[in-house]
């Protein structure tokens, strides 16, 4: 659910954390990522995460938890609410054309301008590893 977090070891023997920042609708294995701006000598806690930001939000599947995750698990849950954190603004493909659409999240909003095409990212599906290789080049 929104605002659980895990832990996510580096090779530096340090923990990033990963985030849950919004559940698929349509496929309830997916869920929205967020890599936290936060790195620890020990595992994550709501109380060591509060008031951070995330670096990167992307489709996931659950079985990234279980890949990245200490021991596979959830850690604990802090609100998104209190620490202002959203689904970030995405485009829905690459390339420019009349069928691309802004989002926020996973909720189409409507068709994306030029300029907002230049400005966003394209959501995009993460595998298992790709949030733990991200925190591996932030934090090493």
């Amino acid at each position: 659910m929104p605002g659980q977090f895990w832990a996510i070891p580096l090779r530096s023997n340090k923990f990033a954390c990963g985030r849950v920042i919004e559940v698929s609708k349509e496929d309830k294995r997916s869920f929205l990522a967020g890599l936290m701006d936060w790195v620890g000598e020990s595992p994550p806690t709501a109380e060591s995460i509060a008031g951070k930001k995330t670096l990167k939000q992307g489709d996931v599947h659950i079985k990234t938890i279980l890949e990245t995750g200490l021991d596979g698990m959830i850690m604990g849950y802090r609100s998104l609410e209190e620490d202002g954190i959203n689904p970030v603004f995405f485009k829905s493909q690459e390339g420019f054309a009349d069928n691309c659409m802004l989002m926020k999240g996973y909720q189409e909003i409507r068709p994306v301008t030029k300029e907002e095409w230049k400005k966003y990212p394209t959501l995009s599906t993460w595998g298992y590893l790709v949030i733990k290789n991200l925190a591996e080049d932030y934090f090493m």
